[in-house]
């Protein structure tokens, strides 16, 4: 009877998780292989493809535009998840005080996250218009200095990081929040009768309670940062060529390039493959790092 039931178990577990499985397989394992496939020749995504070995490997690594496109990609990586993960961390601690209205505001800040990355875009092009946009508009009123946010290569890429940052706030929030919430108060009102101040307690309790939710943000982000795109194309749409693309170009940016807009499959394959490998070496590093800031109860 005993092993008549844990069969029928296991019979259902495995058909709960059969969907899953093939849609890891079909949209994810099989597009890694078939993409290696690719990478190995040259195809135009019509006619035949010709057997070029690691000739599209090669030719990769001496295009100047793959040079600007690690850069980039690397440039905004760096800055876009620190950033974002500390005013996360600040609007999730805020969030977490007992404040009038608190529903409200979590609400108004998990917003920017339920828009389309490429609708954020627009709207955010035109607030950083040089001329009529809100932002320019309010430093100027300050007597502030007016870049060209989308149209001066020296300043695209901060606009670009900021969009971004903005739009994952909320989300990253969200997350902390559900961390700080798991912290018991016990806690807190032992570290207040040792004498702990409220900013020694955030650092030696409340960050090291929340570094798991932390890490995950971390892993999760730099993965995202490796793989801009969307806010960067909706940017840079209008220039196809010039020093304002080469300034915001990303890895994906060149994958779109090569693969849409020129048909080199092969050129394509051969830099996803890159940037994969590039991510599983750097999410590898991460875990590897864990250990000496990661703690877990």
């Amino acid at each position: 009877m005993k092993h008549s039931v844990k069969k029928k178990e296991w019979f259902w577990a495995y058909v709960f998780i059969t969907p899953m499985v093939l849609g890891t397989l079909i949209f994810g394992i099989f597009p890694i292989i078939y993409s290696f496939k690719i990478s190995l020749t040259k195809w135009d995504g019509i006619g035949e493809s010709v057997y070029v070995g690691v000739q599209n490997f090669v030719n990769l690594l001496s295009n100047e535009k793959f040079k600007f496109e690690v850069k980039n990609t690397f440039v905004y990586t760096i800055f876009y998840v620190p950033v974002s993960l500390v005013l996360s961390v600040i609007v999730a601690e805020l969030l977490n005080q007992k404040i009038r209205g608190k529903e409200v505001f979590r609400v108004i800040y998990f917003l920017p996250n339920i828009v389309m990355p490429a609708a954020a875009a627009m709207i955010w092009r035109f607030m950083l218009n040089s001329k009529y946009g809100i932002i320019n508009i309010v430093l100027d009123f300050f007597h502030l200095p007016t870049p060209s946010w989308v149209a001066d290569p020296k300043f695209i890429m901060a606009a670009v990081i900021l969009v971004s940052v903005w739009s994952a706030i909320g989300y990253n929030a969200i997350i902390l929040l559900a961390g700080l919430q798991g912290i018991s108060r016990d806690i807190y009102e032992a570290a207040k009768i040792d004498g702990s101040g409220a900013f020694s307690t955030f650092i030696k309790i409340t960050v090291p309670l929340v570094s798991p939710t932390l890490f995950f943000l971390l892993t999760m982000g730099v993965m995202n940062g490796l793989k801009a795109f969307d806010i960067i194309f909706m940017f840079v749409q209008n220039n196809a060529a010039g020093p304002l693309q080469d300034a915001t170009r990303t890895m994906v940016y060149g994958i779109y390039e090569s693969a849409f807009r020129y048909m080199r499959m092969g050129d394509a394959s051969a830099e996803a493959i890159v940037l994969f490998v590039v991510i599983i070496l750097v999410t590898a590093v991460q875990f590897k790092l864990q250990d000496k800031w990661v703690h877990y109860e």
